[in-house]
């Protein structure tokens, strides 16, 4: 499956970097980190290592892959790792749903809803 670098690019979108907002991202795979189905740019691979030694920090919400719920990881949050990315899980509950079948889980569903 092609990235959506391409598209970006050709319409000269400009992100910035997920770990130093004050600098553009590099659109291109080597730069692109997925966290449960969201996409992070980067702005080097520094910025990389960073954002991977604790993504719960510059992501801001993610969508449980079980739930749909939307919430904040944080330290603390479940994780699993799954189909070549991390994912958080707003409960314990819903992370015991992913590890019965993590396959089903592994494309974004439709709906969202807030955290209460």
């Amino acid at each position: 499956m092609q990235g959506p670098e391409p598209y970006l690019n050709d319409f000269h979108i400009q992100l910035p970097c997920a770990v130093d907002t004050t600098a553009l991202a590099i659109l291109d795979p080597a730069h692109r980190v997925f966290v449960n189905h969201e996409v992070y740019y980067v702005s080097s691979d520094q910025a990389r290592e960073q954002f991977e030694s604790a993504p719960w920090r510059y992501t801001g919400k993610v969508t449980d892959p079980v739930s749909v719920v939307r919430f904040e990881p944080d330290a603390t949050s479940p994780t699993r790792t799954a189909a070549g990315r991390l994912f958080y899980f707003a409960t314990s509950e819903t992370v015991a749903q992913f590890d019965q079948d993590p396959a089903l889980y592994s494309t974004p569903k439709p709906t969202m809803q807030e955290l209460k």
